[in-house]
Parts: structure tokens; sequence; C-alpha cells
């Protein structure tokens, strides 16, 4: 009888269960974008049943004829209960309008495990940029935008978080910058160029403060800068954009480069947009830009395109930028299979700019030295075709990501301008010392050699005594006779001219580079790699996700400054995050990874009990709790890694007086990092927000950081680091003569540790007024820890030339700061908004002992010398101006109509005048005036 009555009761409800249906779309109640991924659940007779909305945010549920509440979700927006009562055979047609979730913990990102979680969910620290925060910063690249987050900081394009890196100029990254899933490092040379991120199209910014290597690879040792673009949404969406921007005088009138005559003139090496017509009567520098962008859907293909173009004169001489940009995306969503797409992502850059690495002097600071005058022209083609497959059925998601990257780089170099003639008038030589120098310019090597032959017995026994005095004084006077008007910016106009125009057999041309130089070319070097990576997800119950895959890239370089090489580069990972008792979070990955370059296949060599194993072994975990309603606490240890870039080892670049040289023996540097923390949402009055603060420790070892020096040039002898002001003869005896360069090197272990604490949030103060901001505080402790025994070593060398690695005894590493604290405030106000950012950062705590040597002396000594030559009164500047200081930038808009925006910018509103880093003295005050088109 029981049988019969429970048999009567599944009849019955299969047959209110059948038959009927509840169908339609899920849009994004903002955009009306179709939202595919949707949950849509019930409960019903003590079961729960569920589906999906497909990849056009269709779905369709079977539902009991009888009231049931449907259930709408899906991660980063507000669930939605949608009440419905059915009668037998009855089919509704619901479409669903989602609110984005408005509380900040809820905020969905992708880049810490490589799928979509929540904010709260997290066990490392990271930061988010949305793209109205991003459009309202600095427009022309998304460097100045990200420097504005706490513990993030961008110095000569090399990005750093939390005091991971230091200053390396133009070559290797210890944070990995990637764009839909795509590294933006350059292959070869693993620097970043900005230039290439599209600024018209970014949607958000995701910055993983820590080791992340196990899912992303080389280059992830410090962090990760993941950069997402925006799809195109259900209506097609076109923007246009134009902007601005000039460089205010400096208040030292000294720096002042430009003038009326030099625009006049036309000695500029880009020409802005607008340059010579709307812009006519503006004498500071200028930059300009106009970026469009379109997205659309056809049919089943999704597609977008942009174009950029933007020219910078700059507001140091030679320091300019010119960028073509074009790009764009399409994507097919397969009708016959259902949550299949596939597509290509094209991008194309042609970029012309300027570096500037060293000043002319300190009364030119925004002028650069002859010596270190190199300029780019690079035409880049990315090609990215891509495959993606979701399985609902077992909840499997598929992901190939492709690339073919290749890169064409014409490296050059203009010297100072001037020509031989003029130098020699500025110094104040007449004829006959022109005459043999230009004899000695011919040929540098037996120049110099006869030169030491005329000098050299006065300048011996001073040198061999130790007298620094005696010597100088030696040098001056001959420097005096000869050169009897000279500055320290003639002489490396002249070194420069010299270096820049060797003599190669044909004096007609030679003769007519002494009077007119020429721009010099030095060959063109080309890069190519191929990239391929899969990725497979499968969810599990309740909410558990495992992420594997694996990646490859293969890279080859045609080069004028490295040689030919090629490299190969293999990395299987695979990380499983998992929710537990519904508070509790786990994360746990590995990563191994092989690497070889040329024929040498022991790059990654690790040792495994006593197994030399060819692959380098990675691991990571973290652990996240939910303490309380909003109140989260996350642990989190991984390892991190970055191979040499093939630049970095193998770079042999002497451009106009500074070299770099290679390092065949150079290695990865690899560590650690560990931290621990707290996120706690709160709401205070019409406040909300969160409040997070982490405690964060990270260990080096072999650690990359160039060594900046006196080298002896002679490639036969592995250009080696001068030691002894006696090992100079020789070096001049080769031919040579001793040069400034830099050579990268495992140079010492390192620990940083330190705080990072931040508020954010919004306030909505009343109808139509919003507040928005985010302030933090940064405590980073920089520890060299291999700085004692490098003290003694370096004060056991007595010799007047013995080098030393940073500019004081200090236990900290160089080129970082101890305390930063940054605020972002915007209002909102109707259609008007008005916003700042604000910085202060305490002093460099050390540099290079080949720019500045801060120890306490009763005399100078010879490596004085050299420095006011070759930079001038450098000492003097960096005392005055290595201390603490406050930037404020200013920013505010109008939404002219609900298509139309226009803003203005001030950045560095009080004109104040700081460096980071010796002779890389920041921007005077810059106005910017931007407008926004939408239609």
């Amino acid at each position: 009888m029981k049988k019969i009555y429970l048999i009567a009761v599944l009849i019955l409800i299969s047959e209110l269960m059948l038959g009927q249906k509840v169908t339609g779309y899920v849009y994004d109640s903002k955009t009306s974008e179709t939202l595919p991924g949707v949950a849509i659940s019930y409960k019903y007779a003590g079961e729960t049943y569920g589906a999906s909305s497909d990849e056009d945010g269709k779905y369709e549920i079977d539902v009991p004829a009888d009231a049931i509440m449907l259930t709408f979700t899906l991660m980063g927006y507000q669930s939605q209960n949608v009440p419905l009562i059915l009668t037998k055979q009855q089919t509704i047609n619901q479409n669903v309008f989602l609110e984005v979730e408005t509380q900040l913990l809820g905020e969905v990102v992708v880049s810490a495990g490589r799928f979509e979680q929540r904010l709260s969910d997290l066990t490392v620290s990271m930061e988010v940029l949305k793209p109205e925060q991003i459009k309202r910063q600095d427009p022309k690249d998304i460097k100045g935008v990200i420097s504005s987050l706490p513990g993030v900081d961008v110095t000569d394009n090399q990005p750093s978080i939390r005091g991971g890196s230091g200053w390396t100029y133009g070559v290797g990254s210890r944070t990995q910058i990637i764009m839909n899933g795509y590294s933006l490092l350059s292959p070869g040379s693993g620097e970043i160029n900005w230039n290439t991120i599209p600024m018209e199209n970014i949607e958000q910014v995701e910055i993983i403060k820590g080791a992340s290597s196990v899912l992303y690879g080389s280059s992830a040792l410090n962090g990760v800068i993941s950069i997402q673009t925006a799809r195109p949404s259900i209506e097609p969406s076109t923007t246009v954009s134009s902007y601005v921007g000039i460089y205010d005088n400096p208040m030292q009138k000294s720096y002042q480069w430009w003038s009326k005559e030099f625009w006049k003139d036309g000695n500029y090496e880009v020409e802005p947009l607008f340059r010579k017509n709307l812009l006519s009567g503006v004498r500071n520098p200028i930059y300009t830009g106009l970026e469009f962008s379109h997205t659309r859907r056809i049919g089943d293909f999704d597609v977008s395109g942009g174009a950029n173009i933007f020219t910078d004169e700059g507001y140091r001489e030679g320091n300019y930028n010119k960028r073509l940009r074009l790009g764009g995306n399409i994507t097919y969503r397969d009708p016959n299979i259902n949550y299949l797409n596939y597509g290509a992502n094209v991008n194309f850059l042609s970029n012309k700019f300027g570096d500037f690495f060293i000043w002319r002097s300190s009364q030119q600071v925004y002028s650069a030295s002859p010596i270190a005058n190199m300029g780019r022209e690079a035409n880049i083609l990315y090609l990215e075709p891509f495959l993606n497959y979701t399985n609902p059925n077992n909840n499997t998601s598929h992901k190939l990501k492709t690339r073919f990257y290749y890169k064409s780089d014409n490296i050059f170099t203009s010297g100072t301008g001037k020509s031989l003639a003029g130098i020699m008038r500025d110094m104040g030589v007449n004829d006959k010392t022109t005459a043999s120098i230009i004899e000695i310019a011919k040929n540098p090597r037996q120049g110099i050699a006869d030169l030491w032959n005329k000098v050299g017995y006065e300048i011996i026994p001073p040198l061999m005594n130790n007298d620094i005095t005696g010597m100088y004084n030696v040098i001056s006077r001959w420097g005096n006779h000869v050169f009897p008007t000279a500055t320290n910016g003639d002489y490396m106009d002249l070194v420069s001219w010299i270096m820049n125009n060797p003599y190669e057999g044909d004096l007609t041309q030679w003769g007519l580079n002494t009077i007119d130089p020429k721009k010099k070319v030095y060959g063109t070097d080309k890069t190519y790699s191929y990239y391929a990576d899969y990725q497979f997800n499968k969810k599990f119950k309740p909410q558990s996700v495992l992420t594997a895959g694996i990646t490859y890239e293969h890279v080859g370089l045609d080069s004028r400054v490295t040689g030919d090489h090629n490299s190969d580069n293999i990395g299987a990972y695979a990380q499983y995050d998992g929710k537990f008792f519904d508070k509790l979070n786990v994360s746990a990955g590995a990563r191994f990874e092989y690497y070889r370059v040329d024929s040498y296949h022991r790059e990654a060599e690790t040792n495994i009990l006593g197994w030399k194993a060819p692959f380098k072994p990675l691991f990571r975990g973290g652990l996240n709790y939910e303490l309380a309603q909003y109140t989260f606490i996350r642990g989190s240890i991984g390892q991190g890694y970055r191979y040499p870039s093939i630049t970095e080892k193998f770079v042999v670049k002497n451009l106009g007086g500074v070299g770099a040289y290679p390092n065949f023996n150079l290695e990865a540097e690899e560590g650690w990092n560990a931290e621990i923390g707290i996120k706690q949402g709160y709401q205070v009055g019409p406040f909300k927000g969160f409040i997070d603060i982490a405690g964060f420790y990270t260990y080096y070892k072999d650690m990359i950081e160039f060594d900046f020096g006196l080298l002896n040039p002679n490639p036969d002898l592995n250009y080696p680091f001068l030691t002894s002001l006696r090992q100079v003869p020789s070096v001049i005896a080769q031919g040579y003569f001793p040069t400034i360069g830099i050579k990268f090197g495992n140079i010492n272990k390192a620990k940083i540790y330190g705080i990072d604490a931040q508020i954010m949030g919004f306030c909505d103060i009343n109808t139509g007024l919003k507040l928005v901001y985010n302030l933090g505080y940064v405590y980073t402790e920089p520890r060299d820890i291999d700085a004692n025994k490098r003290n003694r070593e370096e004060a056991a060398n007595t010799d007047m030339l013995a080098m030393k690695y940073k500019s004081n005894n200090s236990k900290y590493l160089k080129y970082r700061q101890k305390h930063q604290v940054k605020a972002t405030i915007d209002f909102q106000w109707q259609r008007f908004f008005i916003g700042t950012n604000m910085t202060w950062k305490s002093k460099t705590l050390a540099v290079d002992y080949l720019l500045i040597d801060e120890r306490d002396k009763i005399e100078k000594d010879l490596m004085d010398y050299v420095r006011g030559i070759a930079f001038g009164d450098l000492d003097s500047y960096w005392k005055k101006h290595n201390k603490d200081f406050f930037v404020m930038d200013l920013r505010f808009g109008v939404d002219v109509t609900k298509k139309v925006n226009m803003q203005c910018n001030i950045t560095n509103l009080f004109n104040k005048e700081y460096s980071i880093r010796p002779m890389d003295v920041n921007p005077p005050r810059t106005y910017m005036v931007k407008t926004n088109i939408k239609f």
C-alpha cells in the first residue's frame, strides 16, 4: 500500500513538472548587454532545480504547474527573485535585467586564479581599476594611472609592486603584464612598451601584489598587472576622443631648453597633430592624441576595432614619442555548438621614441647628455587566434590562446646634433688644436695611445702614489690649455661625437660629418615569437575550481645589440581553488618550467635530492576565511622566479658613450612571497567600502640587478669592470679607453617586508552627489642581506679607482623608498565631476655608486672628479632634492550631453621639482584638455 502511495505521489509530481516552461533572456540593466552563464534555480518539493543562460544570454527551464520563485544569480550582479504561477502546459516568456553589485567586496576579478572570483574571496592582495577611473586620469598610457595606486610604482617604464623592483633601465621586469591573458612583455628583452595598450578600450585593470609565477610563469616574481578590454554590447558603440597637453615652464628657468626660435625653425623630432595650425601659438612642448573605437555584434560575430594616434614632443629634450596603433577583434559564436566561440585579435604598433637616461648638467636637467642619446623606431605586429569552449553538462571549459609576434626595431642616435667645429668653438679651441683633435677622432685608439705617451709621464707619479689632487691638477692643466672655455657638457659633446662618428676610410663622408653630423642608425633588430597556452577548468560543487594548463613560447632574435639567439620555454601548471563550509576558501597550485637559450638546455636545472632535474618546480598556497559578515582574513605563500632576458644576458650596446655589456653566466633569480591580511567591509551612514591591511615578506635569491661602473670595453676579455687605477694604463695600451657602462649580474640576496594598508569606498552624499575614494599607506623595509659583507670587502680595497656597489653603506637596496601615501578622491554631482590624486613619498634610500657617493670624506676622491665631468654637480643636486616630496594632481569635467564629455587635468599642480632616481627629474606642471564623444 505504501508503494502504491509513493508511486502516486511521484506521478503527481511528474505531471506537475512536465509541460510547463519559462524562457527568456537575461540582460545587464545598465548596458542592455545579454549575460551568459547566469544561474537560474528554484526549489520545489524539497529539491533544487536549475539551468543557466547560454552564450547569447538565453535560458529555458522546466517548471511545475504551481507557484514558484525563480532566482537569477551571476557573480558581480545582485541576485534577483522572480515569483511566477504557472498552469498546466503553460509557457511564459520572462526577460530579466540584473543590477551590477554595488558592494566593492562583490567585484568580480579573473586574474588571481584565471577564473571569475569575488574580490572578497581572494587569498592574495589585489587592486582593481574600473574604466571610469582610468578615463578620468592620464590618457597617454596606463602607467600614469596604475602609479596612483598604493604600493605600485613605475620608474623609467619599469613597474614595481611593494618595492620588489628598483631601477632596471629598458630590460627585464619582475612584474608580468598581461592583456586578455596574453603577456605584453617584449620577447627577448622582457621590457614593457606601454604604447601597446589600447587606452580607448580598457574595461578593467587588476593588479596582484605578490609572487604569481605558478599561474603566470617567469616575470611574475613581483606580481601581475592584468588588463581586460571591453567586449561588444548588444547595441553598436562608437567612441571618439581627442586631447592636447601642454607642459608648463619649470620653476627653474635654466631648465627650459625650448624657445620661440626652436619651434619656429622646426628643430624637433616629431610634429604633434595640429602643431602648425590650431596650436601654432603655443611655444611650450605639447602632446596630442586622437582615439577611435567601435564595437558591435553582427549576427553571430562580435566585432571591435580601434585606432590611436599619439605624439609627444616631451618636456625633456630628445625624449619624444610618436605612435600609431591599430587593432581589432573578431569573435564567432558558433550557433551549432552552444558555448563555443573562436576568433582572433590583431594589433599593429608603429612607434618612434627617444629615451632619456642621463642629463647634460645640474643646470640643464631637461636636456639629455650626449653620451646617452638613443632613440628607436619600431614596428610591432601581434596576431592572436583563440578558441573557447564550455561544456555545461560536466562544468568544464577549454581555452586555447595562440600568438605570432614580430618586431622590427631600429636603434639610432643623433649624437649631440652639433658639428665638431661647433663643439670646438664652444670649448675655445684654436685651429691648430682642432686639427690635432681631428687626427685623434679619425683613429681614437691610436690617438688616445699617442696622447697617453705625451702626458702619461706626468700622470704616472701621482697615479702610483694615490695622489688624487696631483693627478687632477695635471689633467686640469692640460684640459684648460687645450679647451680654455669648456664645460663638463662640452667634454661630453666631444666624447659623444668621436664615438658616434668613427673614421671608416671614407675621408670625404667623415669630413662632412664633422660639419653636419647625421643620425646614426645601428641596423635593424628583428624579433619573432610563437606562443600557445591551453587552459582547462573544471568546476566542482560546492564552488570549487581546478585550473590546469600548459604554455609554450619560442623566441628568436636577429639583433645587432645581442647577436642572434633563440629560446624555448615550456610551463605546465595546475591550481585548485575550493570553498568549504561556505566560509573557507583554499587555493593551492604548482608549476613546472623548462627553459633553454641556444644550445644550453640546463637554464632551469634544479637539484632534487641529488637529481639534476632540467626544470624549475614552483608551489603556492593560500587561505581566505570569512570570520564574520564582511570580515575576511587571508594568508598566502608562493614561490616566484624570473629568467634573465636574452638582452640582459647578451647585450653589447655602445651608443654614444654609455655601454651595456654581456654576462654569459647570468642565472635566473628566484624567491618567495608571503602575506597575511584582513579585509573588513564597512557601512557608516552613507559611507560604504572596505578596509584592507596586509603584512608582506619577500625573499630574493640571485637577484638580477645591473652594476654601473667603469669597464674595459675589450670584448676579448669579456668586458671586465675596473677595480684598480693601475689597470687603466694596460687598458689604454690595448687601444681602448675606460668607458661608463652597465653589466647585469646576480648581485645579492634580499628581503623586503612591510605593511600595506588601504581604505576604499564610496558615499552617496545626497541625490546626484557621490564621493569615491581610495586612500593607502605602504611601509617597505628593503634589506640588502649582503650589505655588511660587501661593505667590509669594499673598505679593504683602498685603490683610487676601487668601485663600490651603491652610494652609501646602508643596509638598504638601491632605488627604493620606505614610505608612501597615495590618495585618489572623486566627486560626481549630476553632470559634473572633480577629483584629485595625491602622492607623498620618502627619500630614495640608496643609488649606484658611479652616480652618487654619500659617504663622509675629508677630500674628494677620483670618482668625484669623474662624476663632475660626466654628470656636472649631481652630488649637490641630489643632496638638496633627495627628500620627502608631495605631489598633487587635479581633474574636473562635465557631461555636456549624454554623448559628449569634456574634462581638464592638471598634473603636478604646484609645479613640484622631484626625482626618484638621479638625473630623472619629473615633469613640470602639465595641462590637459580632452573631449569624448560616444554614439
